[in-house]
């Protein structure tokens, strides 16, 4: 979301400069989104020695760097050299390297924002996390730092799974940018929940992804990964005044990035399906997902308190596209078995597949 302040109140700029500012400060949310990052546009306070952040925009592809709105705030040539420095000079300061406020290393890029003359009037700042960044740059040192070759093969591994799940993810969330763009333009509340249901199943896959993409690895603990799920369905889909809570029971279990991926998706449409129809109605209700393992199988419910399903399971070829999805990648990529349980008090949906390939105890 972008906020702004009004620049009439905290600048001498001219009537066309503030208005340059303002049509930029539109743009905030879209460049915040793509790049994932933090995105500020700061300009100087009269005077010449402070400036002050008067618009700012936080992603929605990616954790913020901030908990509070810095909305506002004076920053001082001694906290912030580059951003006085671009204001002053014109001159961009890419690459920097801090400490956020929450103690996260980023990197801080800073471009001018110049008027019709070429006047430098404020400046575009964009700050994202680099902790992973970080992380791969030490494994890197340690890899040329190491001469044994059967580790230096497993670190080069690790580096390479990392980096495809992290550009996967990445690709993921610019689709995502897209897609909220394109929903934007639409008046239709059906196209609007058509994407908005696109939009939940794209993330629940970049979840997984960002999961691989931290330290290389190459199986998933997908009861973690369902928890996220849950929390992120909650508080975009829940709407104002209904407490829905989601609990996520039993033994973590790690599983191929391919089979996480479909079961993501899995719970992914069936925790939607009971915040939009079990308690459509309802101020409060619970969603209770259970895995456990057992020898070569896996079992997940899921179950919930609401009102029940209206769609009875031999009708599943012919009711949501949420409940078909469900339906064909638990027989054709889990290779598992699926079965509904509906009833007044709630439904409960039982999901069993084996593992193959895997030891289980």
């Amino acid at each position: 979301m972008v906020m702004s302040l009004a620049l009439e109140q905290v600048t001498n700029l001219t009537y066309e400069q503030q208005e340059l500012i303002k049509n930029m400060s539109t743009n905030l949310q879209v460049i915040a989104d793509i790049s994932q990052a933090d995105v500020f546009i700061d300009c100087l306070l009269p005077g010449g020695k402070t400036a002050i952040v008067v618009a700012e925009a936080n992603p929605n592809t990616a954790p913020s760097l901030y908990q509070e709105s810095v909305l506002g705030q004076v920053a001082l040539e001694e906290a912030e050299p580059g951003v006085l420095f671009c204001l002053k000079n014109g001159k961009p300061v890419i690459g920097s390297r801090g400490i956020s406020q929450e103690n996260i290393v980023m990197q801080q890029d800073i471009v001018p924002i110049t008027d019709c003359d070429g006047k430098p009037i404020a400046v575009l700042i964009k700050e994202r996390d680099i902790s992973e960044t970080i992380r791969n740059e030490r494994k890197v040192k340690s890899l040329m730092e190491t001469t044994n070759s059967q580790e230096r093969q497993k670190l080069v591994q690790s580096l390479v799974i990392q980096e495809i799940h992290h550009r996967v993810k990445n690709n993921l969330q610019v689709i995502s940018s897209l897609l909220r763009l394109q929903m934007r333009r639409s008046s239709s509340k059906e196209v609007r929940e058509v994407f908005e249901d696109s939009l939940s199943r794209i993330s629940s896959m970049a979840l997984v992804h960002n999961y691989l993409a931290k330290d290389g690895l190459e199986e998933v603990d997908v009861k973690f990964v369902m928890g996220q799920i849950g929390t992120l369905l909650v508080s975009s889909s829940v709407i104002p005044g209904q407490n829905i809570q989601v609990f996520v029971h039993g033994e973590s279990l790690f599983l191929p990035s391919d089979k996480a991926t479909s079961l993501a998706l899995v719970v992914n449409e069936l925790i939607q399906n009971g915040i939009k129809h079990a308690f459509h109605s309802r101020e409060s209700g619970r969603i209770e997902i259970t895995i456990n393992s057992r020898k070569q199988m896996v079992y997940l419910i899921v179950s919930d308190n609401g009102s029940g399903m209206t769609v009875q399971p031999n009708d599943l070829q012919s009711s949501s596209l949420g409940l078909q999805l469900v339906r064909m990648l638990v027989e054709e990529e889990l290779d598992g078995v699926l079965s509904f349980f509906p009833s007044t008090r709630g439904t409960k949906v039982s999901i069993m597949f084996p593992i193959r390939d895997k030891v289980m105890e």
